[in-house]
C-alpha cells in the first residue's frame, strides 16, 4: 500500500475527544504551540486562529480569532527555574 501524500493544513470541522485525566497533555501542547507561535509563518498562524475558533471545548464560551489571537500576544513566557542541586550527605 503506497502512502498517501502529504495534505496542506486547511480547517477541519472537528474537535478533539479526551479524557479528564489527558487534559494536562493539551495543555502542555497548546502552551508549547503559544511558545512557538512567532517561529510559525503568517498563513500557519491564520490557520491555527481559525481553528480555534472552530473546535469545541469541554466548557462552552464564545470566542473569536481576536480573543485568541490577544491571548497568545498577551501570554507571558518565564524561564524554567533549575531543579534543586541534590546535597550529598557526608558525614
Amino acid at each position: 500500500m503506497r502512502p498517501l501524500p502529504p495534505r496542506a493544513p486547511e480547517r477541519i470541522a472537528k474537535t478533539l475527544k479526551y479524557s479528564e485525566a489527558q487534559e494536562h497533555l493539551l495543555r502542555r501542547l497548546g502552551a508549547a504551540l503559544v511558545l512557538q507561535w512567532d517561529a510559525l509563518t503568517d498563513d500557519q498562524q491564520d490557520l491555527l486562529l481559525d481553528q480555534a475558533t472552530v473546535v469545541e471545548d469541554r466548557d462552552p464560551a464564545p470566542h473569536e480569532s481576536i480573543d485568541v489571537e490577544n491571548f497568545i500576544r498577551g501570554a507571558k513566557a518565564v524561564a524554567l527555574q533549575p531543579p534543586p542541586a541534590a546535597e550529598d550527605d557526608v558525614t
